[in-house]
């Protein structure tokens, strides 16, 4: 290949590339959703630090957000699943989970 159509593919690739997804709010939590093959979704919630909190109480207000953000996305019923993986490493404080659902 010559390197005039080198650069051609190169300038052509990078004006091209991914953009960042920005994340919406709802109350006291952020989330990004993408929309996955086969009816599925992932969804990532990130929240704030309230002055009487623990990591329980933030990660049962991302669950009750992301399982009704499943319900309004599908009519039908879902499969919520977390996102998490278990070889990734456990954080005592935790401010962000990402879950999963499938729409029926």
């Amino acid at each position: 290949m010559s390197p005039i159509a080198q650069i051609l593919c190169l300038c052509a690739s990078v004006a091209g590339g991914p953009y960042p997804q920005v994340s919406s709010q709802a109350g006291d939590i952020r989330y990004t959703h993408e929309s996955l093959s086969h009816q599925r979704h992932l969804l990532r919630l990130s929240t704030t630090d309230f002055i009487l909190d623990s990591t329980e109480a933030r990660m049962r207000r991302l669950h009750a957000f992301a399982e009704n953000f499943a319900a309004q996305t599908c009519p039908k019923g879902f499969r919520l699943a977390d996102g998490d993986r278990p070889s990734w490493p456990k954080i005592h404080t935790r401010y962000a989970q990402q879950f999963v659902f499938r729409c029926r």
